[in-house]
């Protein structure tokens, strides 16, 4: 005679809740609208951070930590190159002709 073992049931996960993440603004802060976003999109590229918080009525440091959140880059400052340095070689022909005269 065989016996039965009654196996025990393997314990249940528990569901996972989502938890929705609140963002939290501070108290009595301004929320970007559609429009100020659009806004600030197009202007960011070409235009200081103070320019752009003046026409928007914020301050700069929201308009820049907008940027940031929203991926938006400066554009690219063209430099000039730098002067050439003279060889070896010129600055002989430069001194030869300094002693000449």
């Amino acid at each position: 005679m065989r016996r039965t073992v009654k196996r025990k049931a393997a314990p249940r996960k528990a569901a996972r809740k989502t938890v929705r993440k609140v963002r939290r603004t501070r108290k009595g802060a301004k929320l970007w609208t559609a429009a100020e976003v659009k806004m600030l999109r197009k202007m960011y590229k070409g235009t200081s951070a103070p320019d752009i918080a003046k026409q928007l009525k914020r301050t700069v440091s929201s308009v820049r930590s907008k940027a940031v959140a929203l991926s938006l880059k400066k554009a690219a400052v063209k430099r000039k190159a730098a002067p050439k340095r003279k060889t070896a070689a010129k600055k002989k022909i430069v001194r030869r002709k300094v002693r000449r005269r």
